[in-house]
Formats: C-alpha cells, sequence, structure tokens
C-alpha cells in the first residue's frame, strides 16, 4: 500500500459504514441498542445524519441537551417511543410517539427518549445539522461497552475520562446547577484525555 493510500484510509472525515458496508449498524451488547446509519452527515455535506436505533426495555439516555444541533425523532413500530423534553427541569412533558408520529427536538432544548414498556421498540433519530463528534462518540461507546469497559447496569465506561470525552465529543450537556458542575468538570477531563492521547487511542480502536 503507498502512502498516500494509506493515509486515505486513516482520514478520520469518513465514517466506517462507509469503508465497510456492515459497520454502517453497531450493537451494544450491554444495553442491547443498535443503531443502523441510514445517512452520515459525511453524505449529505453536513446538513443532517440520520439513523434507525432499536431502544430495549428501560433503554433510553438521561436527561441533557445540545447546544450545537437539533434532533427529530420519529416512531416506526412497536409500542412507540417516549421522549421526556423542555425548556428547563421546571417544564418537562412527556409525550408519547406511536408508529408514524414524530417529535422535534430544537437546540438547547432539554430531553431524553425512552422505553418505559416490555417490548424493543424502533425509530429513526435525525440530527441536524450532523455533528461528526457524535457519530464517533457512539462507536466509541458501543466499542468500549462491547469490550467489557463499561458498567453493564448502566452502559456508562468505567473510566472517568471515557466517559467525559464521549460527553465532551458529541456535545452532551447536563441541565440544572449539578449538571453545571458536571459539564464543566468533564470539559476538564476531556481536554486531558485529549492532551494525553487517550482520546486518539479510543479513535484508533472504534473509529478508523
Amino acid at each position: 500500500m503507498s502512502p498516500a493510500n494509506h493515509d486515505r484510509d486513516r482520514d478520520r472525515t469518513i465514517p466506517p459504514g462507509i469503508k465497510d458496508h456492515k459497520r454502517r449498524s453497531i450493537t451494544n451488547k450491554n444495553t442491547g441498542e443498535t443503531v443502523t446509519w441510514s445517512t452520515y452527515g459525511y453524505e449529505t455535506d453536513g446538513k443532517e445524519a440520520a439513523a434507525v436505533l432499536v431502544c430495549k426495555p428501560g433503554g433510553g439516555p438521561p436527561l441533557h441537551y445540545h447546544t450545537t444541533y437539533a434532533e427529530r425523532f420519529e416512531a416506526l413500530d412497536g409500542a412507540g417511543i417516549g421522549v421526556l423534553l423542555g425548556k428547563d427541569l421546571h417544564s418537562l412533558d412527556t409525550l408519547r410517539l406511536k408508529p408514524g408520529e414524530a417529535a422535534d427536538i430544537p437546540v438547547g432544548t432539554i430531553h431524553r427518549f425512552f422505553n418505559d414498556g416490555d417490548t424493543d421498540v424502533t425509530f429513526k433519530g435525525f440530527v441536524r445539522p450532523a455533528h461528526a463528534g457524535f457519530e464517533r462518540s457512539l462507536y466509541i461507546l458501543f466499542g468500549l461497552n462491547n469490550d467489557g469497559l463499561a458498567d453493564p447496569e448502566t452502559g456508562m465506561p468505567r473510566s472517568l475520562l471515557h466517559t467525559a470525552l464521549i460527553g465532551e465529543m458529541s456535545d452532551m450537556k447536563f441541565p440544572g446547577f449539578r449538571g453545571g458542575l458536571m459539564n464543566h468538570v468533564g470539559g476538564l477531563l476531556a481536554a486531558y484525555a485529549r492532551w494525553t492521547g487517550v482520546e486518539e487511542e479510543l479513535l484508533k480502536k472504534y473509529w478508523d
């Protein structure tokens, strides 16, 4: 392989699923969640990314918000997906999306999706505009889970550096006073993780 071809293969702007179609779908062995990319941001010139997600009973992330992109959730099958959202912690509304229904999550809106039923639910998620860090963070998070480097109950990485880096990389912020402290400390830890080469190691192992 020539140096030029080698550099092209390592180009991180090209997502794994474009290089290898089998890698368009990733599964978290601990949580049972599956994400299958319909379109990466790379394929839409950064306008949006979209994926089909399978959420297991009891699944879903904690309350959070994003500062750089909006999201949209469209229920596809099963009993539908629950969505909690609001401008602040005191004005949260619960939506229950049946197949064919959707919810838009503007930038800065506190939210989470969840499955409080007893069967899997499938929905489609959109990120607008696309966010490369978000895409990379999912590959890293699922990879850490599959390698036994995350709590099997919560799916969160065992390493605080890994957790902080994933949060920073995906622009995942937590609301409230305690959340603000977590965001601040997480930003410092993420910077340290990048400085010490932890981010590079994770990208080489799970994204490249």
